[in-house]
């Protein structure tokens, strides 16, 4: 599986940021999306945006599921590698 960063475009002003990185994680941990994992997330409420580092088996099938089922919306997605 790939892993990739995502960047949320503003979110609507009734959606909550910590609220949103949240709940998308627990979505995303508990199955209800096949093949794809929250690695981590991110909130950044003065700027009502949410960022994730997500497994997924493609760039598409995760921009997708974060915009289609999660209803979030997305400024930029790009795959990543860890360096260690």
């Amino acid at each position: 599986m790939s892993r990739f960063l995502v960047n949320s475009a503003i979110l609507n002003s009734d959606k909550n940021p910590q609220a949103c990185a949240e709940g998308a994680a627990k979505m995303l941990s508990r199955g209800k999306v096949k093949d794809i994992e929250a690695i981590s997330c991110y909130c950044c409420s003065n700027e009502a945006r949410v960022a994730f580092l997500i497994e997924g088996p493609s760039e598409k099938a995760v921009l997708e599921t974060l915009q289609e089922q999660l209803n979030i919306p997305v400024a930029s997605i790009m795959k990543v590698e860890e360096i260690k």
